[in-house]
């Protein structure tokens, strides 16, 4: 039995060790927003500008991304893409709403986040994106996002 007690405890606390590390990202489940296929695209070999994007969705009362920081980069822009007369036009905006019947997709050709004064970047490397939400009453939430370092497109 003692033997039996020397296996089975060390077991239920690995796994409650298991189950403490996997509720970090449940923090971010339980605060009703959700970022996956976040990605920075790779610039060109001597640029410091690049594109990256994501998509966010939220459970619950909608928000508003506000902002986004990275250690990887001296400034990041939310950015709109449309088309003006012809020609796709780029604007810098202050935020984006985010809402559960409207999730936000930021990508290529489209709504996208810019990296301005980029460090050195490798193929897959994994970057943290730090996202600021503010929701209807003005309280600020922070997501941080895993953004995979992908290729340009060719």
């Amino acid at each position: 039995m003692r033997a039996l007690t020397r296996l089975i405890l060390p077991a239920i606390l690995l796994l409650g060790a298991c189950g403490g590390a996997a509720s970090a990202p449940a923090s971010t489940e339980t605060a009703g927003i959700e970022v996956r296929d976040a990605f920075i695209v790779q610039p060109p070999e001597g640029r410091e500008v690049t594109g990256g994007g994501m998509h966010i969705t939220v459970t619950g009362a909608p928000v508003v991304l506000t902002g986004a920081a990275t250690s990887i980069a001296d400034t990041v822009e939310l950015h709109t893409m449309a088309m003006e007369d012809g020609m796709m036009q780029m604007r810098q905006v202050e935020s984006f709403p985010v809402s559960e019947g409207a999730p936000l997709v930021l990508e290529r050709g489209g709504n996208h986040m810019m990296f301005f004064g980029l460090k050195p970047l490798q193929l897959g490397d994994q970057v943290d994106v730090v996202l600021t939400f503010t929701d209807e009453s003005g309280a600020e939430q922070e997501v941080v996002a895993k953004a995979e370092v992908i290729p340009t497109a060719g």
